[in-house]
């Protein structure tokens, strides 16, 4: 229950990050001309800020539906808790400052808060995220003072732009109401943010050369993102002001950053969510384009028709919505379960896949590495292995062991196997390992698994040929090299041995014979 109210609360945090946003959005396009132009000269930035602040509590609320106390899911929820507080302390100062001017306390407060709350926005998660990703500690025990030195860095700084005197960077009409002269000296460290980001980088670059196999390919995508972040982060420091420029360098990398950890999730079965992500997909992509669709058409039927029919146009819209939620589903389902799932739902395109693969293939040695490639990637699969089964002469299968001959990714758990039945002689079996710890594979999977399987054993029965007539042509081989050893041993041995010794008894009697 205590994680359920932990999902639920994380969940709430990105709907009301989404919410904030979208409605300070909606505030600077509704009032255009009462507002100045340095609040409407940036609505490009804002916009983007919309799906950058959305994308860290909604990654955190992933993390967290499935692990309540994983300290990268508490990151991006706050993060997206600090973007709530600016995205209302700013829409607060700008309605008390210039659409009510007078009408609305505090506004200058609101207004000096929203100028310096960006800095921890985005630096708790350009600096801590990397740092702990993906296990939610810091690469060892060395680490931690770094650790700790960021959290120094990120509080004195935001500090010396909370207190820094003169006037507030987003509202320049403005002069600070909280401010000391002395702030500029805390405010000086925010010229080591290339330097932070950089520390962050080395940390996932330190994990990922100790990382195997899928880890390694996780930290790879954060890596990339960590990279752009120093290269961007580095640059917004050389135009000056905020500008569009300058909202390209910071928000692009940080947009980056909760795609790589997506990426990581989604493709490489971090966490081991999917089952979250696939409802998480459908239902939100369901829910936003129900909703984009009744506010289309409401929008059309209300400048289409006169006010006395409104309310027949709405149970008229409503039904339309009701049609078109249905297959709209059906699309979302097939969509994510392809990307989750693969070929899964549609036997015959991983049949297809699976045959040209085989007859792509022309080394025997390469065609079962092929197999199970293809296999793991057609259904989304961490581990796939082939392993053949030994022969006696009598052509029976020797339950002593079975010996692998290919496999793909790295095994998780205990492993699903399948026979391979090769015309009613088993001639190997079908290594699996299951998407996830708690997911049992589908009456759906094991279909097209046993259709494959049917498939591969062709395959398998072929190597195995190929192998015995390899071995069979290397016992000839060594049986040749072994009668030519015998024939050399005892022409040494016998007869060598037999024409020396009479060689030496000749030389004897030729010597005892007298001369003449």
């Amino acid at each position: 229950m205590k994680a359920r109210r932990i999902g639920l609360l994380a969940w709430g945090i990105a709907a009301a990050t989404l919410t904030s946003q979208v409605g300070l959005l909606a505030l600077l396009l509704r009032y255009p001309d009462e507002l100045p132009d340095h609040v409407t000269g940036n609505l490009a930035a804002h916009g983007g800020s919309v799906v950058v602040a959305t994308a860290f509590p909604v990654v955190g609320a992933v993390i967290l539906a499935r692990h309540p106390r994983h300290l990268i899911g508490w990151i991006m929820c706050a993060t997206g808790g600090t973007v709530i507080v600016d995205a209302i302390a700013r829409g607060y100062a700008v309605c008390g400052l210039y659409l009510r001017p007078g009408r609305l306390p505090w506004a200058e407060y609101a207004a000096w808060v929203a100028s310096w709350s960006w800095f921890p926005s985005a630096m708790v998660p350009l600096f801590f995220v990397p740092l702990l990703f993906p296990h939610g500690r810091v690469p060892s025990r060395r680490w931690r003072p770094v650790a700790l030195g960021g959290v120094i860095w990120i509080a004195v700084t935001t500090t010396g732009f909370a207190l820094l005197p003169g006037s507030l960077g987003d509202f320049p009409d403005l002069t600070s109401p909280v401010s000391v002269s002395w702030a500029v000296v805390l405010a000086v460290p925010v010229l080591l943010t290339p330097v932070a980001i950089g520390t962050a980088f080395a940390a996932v670059l330190v994990r990922r050369r100790r990382a195997v196999d899928d880890e390694r390919e996780q930290l790879r995508w954060l890596l990339y993102a960590v990279g752009v972040a120093l290269v961007g982060w580095t640059l917004s420091f050389f135009p000056g002001e905020w500008n569009l420029l300058a909202a390209v360098l910071t928000l692009g990398p940080l947009t980056l950053l909760p795609v790589a950890i997506g990426i990581a999730i989604v493709r490489y079965r971090l966490y081991d969510i999917d089952v979250i992500i696939n409802r998480t997909v459908v239902y939100g992509g369901l829910t936003c384009a129900v909703l984009g669709v009744y506010g289309l058409v409401v929008l059309a039927a209300s400048y289409a028709t006169p006010t006395s029919l409104r309310w027949q146009w709405s149970v008229l819209v409503v039904a339309a919505v009701a049609i078109i939620a249905y297959p709209v589903r059906e699309w979302l389902q097939r969509g994510v379960n392809r990307l989750m799932y693969g070929d899964r739902d549609n036997p015959g395109v991983a049949m297809s896949r699976l045959a040209r693969r085989v007859a792509d293939t022309l080394a025997p040695t390469a065609l079962l590495p092929a197999i199970a490639e293809t296999i793991g990637q057609a259904m989304r699969l961490p581990y796939v292995a082939v392993e053949l089964a030994h022969a006696s002469d009598g052509g029976h299968i020797d339950d002593g062991g079975a010996r692998p001959m290919a496999a793909y990714g790295t095994p998780r758990g205990e492993p699903h196997r399948v026979a391979l039945v090769h015309q009613g002689e088993r001639v190997g079996t079908l290594v699996l390992s299951k998407r996830s710890a708690t997911e049992q594979f589908t009456p759906a999977d094991l279909r097209v698994l046993d259709d494959m399987a049917r498939q591969v054993a062709v395959a398998a029965h072929a190597v195995r040929l190929a192998d015995d007539l390899q071995r069979s042509r290397e016992r000839l081989v060594l049986a040749r090299e072994e009668e030519r050893r015998r024939l050399r041993r005892d022409l040494h041995d016998g007869l060598g041995s037999a024409l020396a010794g009479l060689a030496l008894h000749a030389g004897n009697a030729r010597r005892a014979c007298p001369r003449g």
